[in-house]
Parts: structure tokens; sequence; C-alpha cells
């Protein structure tokens, strides 16, 4: 009988409380490399590792594995070259392949620098892997193999010829169906999957390691893969499901493909409860009747309006198109129309771009749209196999990045000692440091207080009543309160610029820790928003003061009861932990003008009113529980702000 070599699959991947990603990729490479008989015979697949145990405790489960192979990601790049160190040293014989995304096709000196690593594969991997578990019963030469850098002679890099992509995606089996992950079903997780349903870009944005030459082209999966795993994920109890196509809604068949989901999901008790995408990047309206169908499912965590950067200079320096703004208005007032949240997406600091033309970015998409406008901001990345990274891109726009902790919002803290990496572009020749750092805290204020639902209707009203720039009102926002470092406000403020500088100087982290909310890691924004709201009465006392003293400094005719009104009525409609229910008696109809304004002019005319705001949840103080559904899972859905509101009038 033949003995059959141990390979050790690892793609590790954080944990989100007690949610875990099933690990899509080495999965994908065991279910296609178990197709072949050879490989059967000789090969031998433990579990794979996707938790992120220390690797010396991984180190004391593995028996003698003849093989290590590495799915290699932003958020496990750390982690895997630790480990693969760990076994070269317990394991001097075993061959040690890294691959995945993170992985640099420009690979020259990668040996040098890791000699701990034997083979490094570039973009798909089946194939590759297969070829090297025959290479290895037979030869052990791998420098025959297309799509591989090979160490030889020590550290020397031997790079093959580029491999062919994989047209024909149906000689994929699927991990999910070939019984790869049935080990996760007597787990005590709530399972993540990821899925894809075809592969390839025909987008050539420079910040991203999609698409290009090499993988413009799409290929498809076969719809009876896709539909079987969906009675998988249903069948399984899968709580999250995560498209991985780079443009879901791109090919026709997406939207028949997302009602078959559908239908096939209510077999199984809404399991899977939510599904991710990201879609096409110039939305239509294929998208929006994908998103449609979702909504009304109650699986969608909010529609993708994806912009990246609203400044032409930057777009055309990045390589990216974007809807025309009055198609992106028409398109947000459908959505606002059908009930379907939306968020959109921009990325601060990308070449061109410049802290006066951010603000512009933001008054463009605010206008009009006022309360609308679910905004996430990302901090521009240079991966290492992008366009962006390229040394001539860098030289020509002057590109200078920071390698800071990565940010992996709501996570659960793992310990320091092993903290992953990206980097980040701090500077260009449009943008200086000193500028991100102002961009960047702009960018906060713009989130959590607009978009998060702070100031959001006081900000609306300024802007509607009296002309006030959005911009120009956090911006002020911004200076009013750095100068006044002893109020609370001040203070979080000066928090977060502290953060941001230590960042943009010498890469510390874009997050933080509330114990009180919970064990998780909160966007910068997101963890404002939540001290504000432990802080609630404060925060608007203080606000009234600086709305008082704004209305003044730029001789807004603004009556002092509206003021009054407006802070009142924006801490009420706020959701708090710990209040349920309230009465308030006002000046101003607040409630009937916001629910009219759709875009149009509205006139603000005093009206004594009653108004009664209900909780539809009761937190009863828990805050954990308040930030989990409220900020984490809310977010998307733009779930800030209570939705039982009535008001009547108030007799004279």
């Amino acid at each position: 009988m033949t003995t059959r070599h141990s390979v050790l699959l690892a793609q590790v991947n954080y944990h989100y409380g007690d949610n875990v990603f099933i690990p899509y990729s080495v999965g994908s490479l065991q279910a296609y490399a178990e197709t072949f008989p050879e490989v059967r015979e000789h090969f031998c697949f433990p579990r794979p590792l996707f938790l992120r145990h220390a690797p010396s405790e991984v180190l004391s489960t593995l028996e003698r594995p003849a093989i290590a192979c590495f799915s290699s990601y932003l958020w496990n790049w750390e982690y895997n070259k630790t480990l693969a160190q760990a076994v070269r040293t317990a394991f001097p014989h075993c061959l040690i392949v890294f691959g995945g995304t993170q992985v640099p096709n420009a690979s020259e000196n990668f040996f040098v620098e890791h000699p701990y690593v034997d083979i490094l594969v570039h973009h798909e991997g089946e194939c590759a892997f297969v070829s090297i578990l025959q290479h290895f019963i037979a030869s052990q030469d791998y420098t025959s193999i297309p799509g591989l850098s090979v160490r030889v002679e020590g550290t020397r890099t031997y790079k093959t010829a580029p491999a062919e992509r994989i047209r024909d995606l149906s000689q994929l089996p699927s991990p999910y169906l070939s019984g790869v992950f049935d080990f996760f079903l007597d787990q005590p997780f709530i399972l993540n999957a990821s899925q894809e349903t075809n592969r390839g870009c025909p987008y050539s944005c420079t910040f991203c390691d999609w698409g290009g030459n090499t993988y413009d082209k799409i290929f498809p999966m076969t719809e009876e893969r896709i539909l079987a795993e969906f009675e998988w994920f249903g069948r399984h109890k899968v709580g999250y499901l995560f498209n991985c196509d780079a443009n879901y809604g791109i090919l026709p068949r997406d939207y028949v493909l997302t009602e078959k989901m559908i239908e096939i999901r209510e077999k199984y008790d809404g399991c899977p409860r939510k599904f991710r995408m990201c879609t096409a990047k110039n939305s239509n309206n294929k998208i929006f009747a994908i998103a449609k169908i979702l909504n009304d499912a109650g699986m969608s965590k909010g529609a993708t309006l994806s912009f990246q950067s609203m400044d032409p200079t930057t777009l055309r320096v990045v390589k990216r198109s974007n809807i025309n703004i009055d198609v992106f208005s028409a398109l947000m007032g459908r959505y606002r129309d059908a009930g379907i949240p939306t968020y959109t997406e921009l990325i601060m600091g990308m070449p061109g771009e410049t802290y006066e033309s951010s603000k512009e970015g933001i008054d463009t998409l605010l206008e009009g749209q006022d309360d609308a406008v679910n905004l996430y901001v990302y901090i521009c990345s240079v991966l290492p196999n992008s366009e962006m990274s390229d040394p001539l891109y860098v030289e020509l726009h002057e590109i200078k990045s920071v390698r800071m902790p990565i940010l992996l919002a709501h996570s659960t803290p793992e310990p320091e000692s092993l903290p992953e990496y990206q980097c980040v572009v701090v500077e260009t020749a449009s943008m200086s440091k000193e500028d991100w750092q102002r961009t960047y805290l702009f960018y906060w204020a713009i989130q959590a207080f607009h978009c998060l639902g702070l100031l959001q209707h006081i900000a609306i009203v300024l802007h509607r009543q009296y002309s006030v720039r959005y911009s120009d009102f956090y911006e002020e926002l911004i200076e009013y309160f750095s100068e006044r470092g002893g109020s609370f406000f001040g203070r979080q403020i000066a928090l977060v610029r502290n953060i941001v500088k230590k960042a943009a100087e010498n890469g510390g982290r874009l997050d933080l820790v509330l114990p009180e909310f919970g064990e998780i890691c909160w966007p910068l924004e997101e963890a404002s928003f939540l001290s504000i709201i432990a802080n609630k009465e404060t925060f608007y006392h203080e606000i009234e003061h600086f709305l008082r003293t704004l209305t003044k400094l730029w001789n807004l005719s603004v009556p002092p009861d509206l003021i009054t009104d407006l802070v009142r009525y924006q801490s009420a409609i706020v959701k708090d932990p710990s209040v349920s229910e309230c009465t308030l008696e006002l000046h101003h109809d607040l409630p009937s003008y916001f629910s009219t304004l759709n875009g149009s002019h509205v006139e603000l005319i005093p009206t004594p009113t009653r108004i009664y705001i209900t909780s539809e949840h009761r937190y009863a103080g828990n805050r954990e529980k308040y930030a989990r559904e409220v900020v984490w899972y809310g977010r998307k859905g733009g779930h800030f702000h209570h939705t039982q509101v009535y008001s009547e009038p108030m007799l004279e």
C-alpha cells in the first residue's frame, strides 16, 4: 500500500464574533486535485487551517506535512510568513508553496528575503497546484510548470512562462458539493461562505489587482454548479454569502441567478440570511432590479453605488469612469422610492486628488440627496500587483506610502504579536502628507456626523434654508472644536487627529476598541459615533453653542427657537441604547419638513408641534447589542434614526 503524503492547506482569517469564513480558495484547490487518481493515491488532505491560531499551537497538531500551501491575502500575509518559517524549521524537507493575491508578480528578490518559501503561484491556482503535486511524485523539478516562481540554487528565482487562464470553469468542482467542507457542519460557528459565479474583470483601475490585460475577459461558472451551491448554503444554514465576482450583475443571467437563489432560500428557513456583492462599476437598471429583489427578500445589506472619486483628473489618472451625476441622482431617487438602502464608496488620497477636490466631491454627492447618501470612505492602499505599485507609476505621481496595521472593521481584536499590514498612500504630487491628514479628518466628520446621522438633520436645514454648503459646515465644525480642546467634542477631535497623525507618520492603527461596546475593532467614525452616544447630552449641548456662534459668524438669520428645535429633534431622532421613547414639543413641525423634501425646496414655517418617537427595538441599556445591531449590522442600511415618528399640531 502506498504511503500517502500529507498536504497542509492554510487560508486563515480573522473571526468576527461567532462568524467565520469558510476557506474557499484552498478548498477549491483540494476539490480539483482530488479529481486526479494519482493525487488521491499519493496524497491526503487534513482539514484546512482556517482559524488564526498561534503558530506554535498549529505546529503541535501537524503530522509531518510533505507540502504546505498558503493562500495569501492582505489579512493573513504576516501570519503565513511566520507560520511558514516555523514549518520550515520543524519540517526541513517540507515543500512550501505560497499563492493568492498577495503573492507579488515581481518576484525577483522574493526568495532572498523569504528563503523558507520554495514556490510562488501567480494568478489562478488550481492547475498549478495539481502540476506541483504531480511533479512532487515524479521529479520534484517544478521549473516546467507555467505560472510559477521557483527558488533554485539557494535563493535565486526561476520564473516560468505565464499560465493560460482556465477558460472552461466547468472542470473545477465545487468544494462545497465535493465534501471538502463537510467538517464544518458540526462546528459551533455561524458560517460565512464565498462563491464565484464568474472570473475576470473588463476594467483596468490602477488601484485594483483585478482585470488588466490578463484577466479582462469574463468566464462563467456553470449554472448547475451555482444552483447546487445555493442548496448547500441553505441546507447548512449559512448566515452570510459573499459573492466573489468583480462585477456581479454584469452578465444578463445574474438577475435570474439571484431569483433562483431567493427561491431556493425559501426552502431553508431563509438561509443564507444575507447576500453581499460587488456590483458592476456603472450601476444601471440590471443592478437596480437585482438590488430590489434582494431587498424585498430581506437579504440585502444595502446596494452599492460606487464612485471612488468625484474628481475628473483623479479618475483619468486611476483609469476609472463613473456614471453621470445626473444618472446617479435619478438612480438614488429610484432606490429611495423602492425603499432600498444604498451606500456610496469613495477612496481618499488617490493620485490627482486634493483636499479641495475632496470637499467639492462631497458637495456634488450630497447636493439634492441630503440624507440619502450613506458614504463609505476607504483609504487608498497600494496592492502588490496593481498598477499603482508599479515603480514608474509611483515615480510619475510621487506616491509615498506608509506601512500601517490593516483595518479589519468589526473583527475580534487579536494579540498584537503578529499584526497584518497594508501600504497606505499618504502623499502624492497633488496632496501633501499634511493635507492627507486634513482630508482624513474631513471625511471622518462627514461619515460620523452626516452619514451616521448625528448632525444630519441640522446640516440639511442649514443647507436647504440658508445655502450653507455641507463641506463648509463640517469643515467649520472641525475648526471650531479644534480650538476648544477642553470640551468633550474637542477632546474627541484631538483623539482622532492624533491617531491619524501617528498613522500617517509612523504607521499607527486607524481603529479603536471600546470595551463598553464589545471586544470589536471599530473604524474611527464608528468609534466616535459610539463614544458620542455614551455622552449624548453633553455633545448636543456643545453643538447648540456651536450653532449659535456659527450663525452669528456667518450672518445667518436663523431664529433662536429653530436652533433649539433642531438640536432637540436631532438628539431625539438618533437611536439610543437607554431611551426607547420620548415626546417633544417644538416650535416647528420638523418630521413633516424632512418627509417632504424629496429633492425640492420646502419652506420651514413655524408650526407648534408635539412629536412622539418610539423605538422599534428596545436595548434596555445593552450597549454591546446596540453597537452590533445599529452600527455594525445597521450601517449599510442606514439604521441610525428612529422610523416610528409621529407629529400633531399643538393648539395655540
